[in-house]
């Protein structure tokens, strides 16, 4: 914008020699009569000819006006302006409001304008601004490489000690070293106080599957000559209160997430070759070697099912627990009730090798359910089965058919939930009393064995059964076999490295009877 002696110069004015006039009307309506007229009023209030006020910047968006000063009989330019703050001294405010009211003018004050503050922007890359940032980029590349080779050295420095680690705890399946007088030491300071030996309930079973128990309770208290030390046990994330016929909870609860292990590829190789035969001593050296039992324990493959693997639909609503399934080669198929419901088959339980490889010698199955108790005793008949061992709490109240089959119900009660038993000496007298009865049952089925998942305090039982059966017939016992096998018919059976520990246990005290039986 431009007048007969009024122009806009739109010079790059330092901001120390910028000053600022704020209107209250729309500087876009200035003309150049109004911009003479505004030119000279400030003139007069600064005492300054009008060819020294030279408007240099219209602000439309903030109504200003931006001017500055030159000295007397000087062309205008960037090096003549006068100090903004020494031009504002000899300003005469009232004159000012006086010649320019129309204006409205609301403030008179030293700014930084717009041009200026670019202009210094643009200094930033001047030469000294240029090395301050070679400097600050050379740092930072110092820094983060010092910090990257602390972090490698670091690495190396962990792996070092996992591979130290490892190397330390490296456990070959070789006979352990024998300590006798270390064992018989245990051994002779293992004394424990009586425990109560389990229940055994006569249940008369009918064809439908409903069954009264007839309780005949028998106590008897014998001392132990054994005592393991107390172990934290978590055979599964649950209790055994989860065992109570509860529909609500029905096929929800999951007691653990299987992990896979290293062997994954060749576990089935590993469980049908793994040995580890023991002799008498041995065994009675190895239960002093908790940390190599459950070494052992570590490198034995669950083999648990993926779901994908039975071809049942909804049998997920037959599972107390989503991740333990039976496993499809060996899982007990009930008689179907109707052809073409193939649910009607399935029950979570597998037929299990005993000793010697005898098919059929158990059955490992889980607790029943409110809808799977009629299932339970459909197999129970189906089978023909002489006994039921019961590990847990179970409980059923039903009624008596007019067909009758006679089955002896074990219900072992003193197994402390999460635990291992303070004493073998109540399981390894089940077992003894099982085998009575499989004996004197020659001809029927299979022995059902069930707790509450049907894998870990199950896999004790049978473990130890067969365990025992193999020290009696053979004179030596090849627990980590056993239990490889069991895994084999049923996944995850012996769930704990603990449970692992307490068959060796049990073993160790039938052994010790054995002993005392040749002396005598």
């Amino acid at each position: 914008m431009a007048g007969q002696d009024v122009e806009v110069e739109n010079l790059p004015i330092p901001a120390a020699n910028v000053i600022v006039v704020t209107l209250q009307m729309d500087v876009n309506r200035l003309n150049i009569t109004l911009l003479q007229i505004f030119r000279q009023g400030v003139a007069a209030a600064l005492g300054l000819l009008p060819q020294q006020v030279h408007i240099n910047r219209l602000i439309g968006k903030k109504n200003s006006v931006e001017l500055f000063v030159s000295p007397i009989n000087r062309k205008a330019g960037i090096s003549d302006a006068l100090p903004s703050e020494e031009v504002l001294r000899s300003l005469n405010i009232n004159v000012l409001h006086q010649s320019l009211s129309q204006f409205g003018i609301t403030e008179v004050s030293p700014e930084k304008n717009v041009l200026q503050g670019q202009h210094e922007a643009d200094r930033i890359w001047s030469k000294e601004g240029f090395y301050a940032v070679v400097i600050f980029l050379s740092i930072f590349v110092i820094i983060a490489t010092c910090l990257m080779i602390l972090y490698r050295l670091k690495e190396k420095f962990q792996l070092s000690l996992r591979q130290d680690k490892e190397k330390n705890q490296e456990i070959h399946l070789s006979p352990i070293a024998l300590q006798p007088a270390q064992s018989e030491a245990k051994t002779a300071n293992s004394m424990v106080q009586p425990e109560q030996v389990p229940k055994v309930l006569n249940v008369v079973v009918d064809p439908q599957g409903q069954y009264t128990p007839e309780i005949k309770a028998t106590t008897s208290v014998c001392p132990s000559p054994f005592k393991m030390k107390p172990i934290g046990l978590q055979e599964r994330r649950g209790s055994n209160v989860s065992l109570t016929l509860d529909v609500s909870s029905l096929g929800n609860v999951e007691p653990f997430v299987a992990t896979p292990t290293p062997r994954e590829k060749v576990a089935m190789e590993y469980l049908q070759s793994a040995s580890r035969i023991l002799t008498r001593s041995q065994l009675r050296d190895v239960v002093a070697s908790s940390h190599l039992l459950q070494s052992e324990f570590m490198e034995i493959p669950m083999n648990f099912v993926d779901p994908k693997e039975i071809d049942i639909p909804c049998h997920g609503t037959k599972n107390r627990y989503k991740t333990i399934l039976p496993n499809p080669l060996s899982r007990v198929c009930l008689r179907p009730k109707n052809v073409t419901n193939s649910l009607s088959t399935y029950i979570n339980a597998n037929y299990i090798r005993g000793y010697s490889g005898k098919e059929k010698a158990f059955i490992a199955t889980q607790g029943p359910m409110i809808n799977t108790v009629n299932d339970f005793w459909q197999m129970v008949w189906q089978e023909d089965s002489p006994v039921i061992v019961m590990i847990t709490k179970l409980k059923e109240k039903n009624e008596q058919g007019s067909h009758t089959q006679h089955v002896k119900h074990y219900w072992y009660t003193s197994w402390p939930d999460h635990k291992t038993p303070a004493s073998a000496q109540p399981l390894l007298q089940l077992m003894l009393d099982v085998e009575e009865d499989r004996l004197a049952s020659v001809g029927r089925g299979p022995v059902v064995v069930h707790c509450s998942a049907g894998i870990g305090r199950t896999g004790c039982f049978i473990a130890t059964s067969i365990g025992c059966r193999q020290l009696r017939e053979e004179g030596v016992v090849d627990a980590l076999s056993i239990v490889c096998q069991l895994r084999v018919d049923r996944g995850g059976m012996v769930q704990t490295s603990e449970q692992y520990e307490f068959v060796h246990h049990a073993l160790c005290l039938y052994e010790s009877r054995l002993a005392a039986e040749t002396v005598q």
